[in-house]
């Protein structure tokens, strides 16, 4: 039983550990809204360690860009993000 319990608490770890977020390249730029590469990769930066803090990172694609407002709206506050960091942050999430 605790061979069997230890493998699903490490596939359950690999797996919450392996969500991948893009990362931005030129193809990414305004691609729906305006941003330039070095935004995108700053919003990429701030939501990889900020949002991960408390919680796994949705995947980007996961929400639509008015989905992604509201939960920017509750969640920035409590990551202590200022609003150009919450901007950027969102630019990252709708471009992907």
């Amino acid at each position: 039983m605790k061979p069997i319990l230890a493998a699903i608490l490490l596939l359950a770890l690999v797996a919450c550990s392996t969500t991948k977020m893009y990362t931005p390249s030129g193809a990414n730029e305004n691609k729906r809204i305006t941003a330039t590469l070095a935004e995108l990769e700053q919003g990429r930066n701030l939501y990889v360690n900020n949002c991960n803090k408390c919680h796994g990172l949705s995947k980007p694609e996961s929400r639509t860009p008015e989905q992604w407002t509201k939960v920017l709206e509750s969640m920035a506050p409590k990551a202590k993000l200022t609003d150009a960091q919450k901007e950027l942050v969102y630019k990252y999430l709708v471009n992907y």
